[in-house]
């Protein structure tokens, strides 16, 4: 095994891009459940700390887990065996792993989620919208059709659907990206901006009318798709900052 390493150093690498004090005042971020003085040599990336993740990380000889959802969102009073949560809980602790989590944290800072997509997502000098706390804004260098953007973002993202607020094909060319839930504060600041097109994984049907009556089309792209895409970018970081460990990305069956 190798001793280089500790949890605790994988902790100080994620926070050192994505400082704990940045998350939300509802959130629950950071060690969710384990030892930050254990050693590790070997670190599962993954949006959730699920019944799939945690099989993977038992196949790849995995001790630690880092996701983006916390696993220990709300307070929990049982631990019940016969339920899905209290079952991960049982197997993330008999394993030895160790879960931690990055949430509206890695949401908000640079080369987070909202930069990888991004990036994803052909954006030029991608920045953040004064105002805006979570989301990227940036040019797609030429206008493009929607609907021809809308192909684009369903290959680069490989997911299955896409919803659009317009049955309308306008041109666009100045795009705002925000993974996951969109938050709505940021709608009038896009109004400002003269934003064309709002990619993110979910957002509200009225706040979807209200935007288009702004003409700003909105792409939706699912709550997965749309964060996935930070996972390669965390595995890049971690082997960079810690070349001795082993990462891997848990895709799930979807991806």
């Amino acid at each position: 095994m190798n001793d280089q390493y500790r949890v605790q150093d994988i902790i100080s690498v994620m926070e050192e891009l994505a400082p704990a004090d940045m998350a939300e005042s509802w959130d629950h971020v950071g060690l969710m459940i384990g030892d930050a003085r254990a050693q590790i040599d070997k670190c599962m990336l993954a949006l959730d700390a699920n019944h799939e993740a945690i099989e993977a990380c038992k196949a790849a000889g995995a001790t630690m887990l880092v996701t983006h959802h916390p696993l220990l969102f709300a307070p929990i009073h049982t631990i019940d065996f016969q339920e899905p949560m209290g079952k991960n809980i049982r197997d993330i602790i008999l394993n030895g792993i160790h879960v931690y989590a990055a949430h509206s944290n890695l949401d908000k800072v640079q080369g987070g989620v909202n930069t990888a997509l991004a990036r994803e997502l052909g954006l030029l000098m991608p920045m953040t919208l004064e105002g805006a706390e979570i989301g990227v804004c940036g040019s797609l260098g030429n206008d493009i059709l929607l609907r021809d953007y809308t192909q684009i973002v369903k290959s680069k993202l490989g997911t299955s659907g896409i919803i659009l607020n317009t049955d309308q094909n306008p041109s666009v060319s100045r795009a705002f990206v925000q993974g996951g839930a969109f938050d709505e504060s940021a709608i009038p600041i896009l109004k400002l901006a003269r934003v064309d097109v709002v990619v993110t994984g979910e957002m509200k049907h009225h706040h979807m009318l209200e935007l288009e009556e702004s003409g700003i089309s909105v792409i939706i792209a699912g709550h997965e798709s749309t964060e996935r895409v930070v996972l390669p970018y965390l595995q890049k970081i971690l082997k960079e900052r810690l070349p001795k460990l082993s990462v891997e990305v848990f895709r799930g069956h979807n991806w």
